[in-house]
């Protein structure tokens, strides 16, 4: 998703280029590390602090079932020879049904780890673009684009027009 926008913008950027009504001398831009400021900022620590503890809480969960399955499975072997047919046969079926149930419970975890993860990333990202949007028009940026850690969308551009860490005292500035 985050490739499209950013492709998108550049095609934007390379259309208002050809525009008469705008030269090439009339363009700014500048970049950011978006990554670098969810690590650097206070907000994205908070962020990612909510995070790591929403998913340890929800971990427990999934631990305290694992080991449920793995005592009823201990059980079932140590017992599995004095047990008649039929009373193995209700325990296996227990077990499987612990299981089934273990494993419905992984994912929807696992879909409200996604949902939170989204949420949280989606405010802290609400907050970057308002800060992002006052220092472009405060310095007449045109173009401010996203060159996270792993290079992006954003092949080069010269360390001059990365304002990242100017992004990162302003959030900070704002953040509560």
């Amino acid at each position: 998703m985050r490739k499209w926008i950013g492709i998108f913008a550049l095609m934007i950027g390379i259309l208002a280029w050809m525009n008469p009504a705008h030269s090439a001398e009339n363009l700014k831009m500048a970049y950011i590390d978006a990554q670098k400021v969810l690590d650097g900022t206070k907000a994205g620590r908070r962020a990612k602090e909510t995070m790591e503890e929403f998913t340890k809480s929800r971990q427990k969960i999934i631990d305290l079932e694992e080991s449920e399955i793995k005592r009823l499975q201990e059980d079932l072997a140590r017992q599995g020879s004095v047990l008649s047919p039929e009373a193995r046969r209700e325990k296996e079926e227990s077990l499987q049904r612990k299981f089934m149930d273990y494993q419905k419970k992984v994912s929807e975890l696992t879909k409200e780890l996604q949902s939170k993860k989204r949420d949280v990333l989606e405010e802290f990202n609400k907050g970057l673009e308002e800060i992002v949007k006052r220092i472009a028009e405060k310095n007449g940026y045109t173009f401010v684009f996203d060159r996270n850690s792993e290079g992006g969308v954003l092949l080069y551009a010269a360390q001059s027009l990365d304002i990242t860490d100017e992004v990162i005292k302003e959030y900070d500035k704002t953040a509560p």
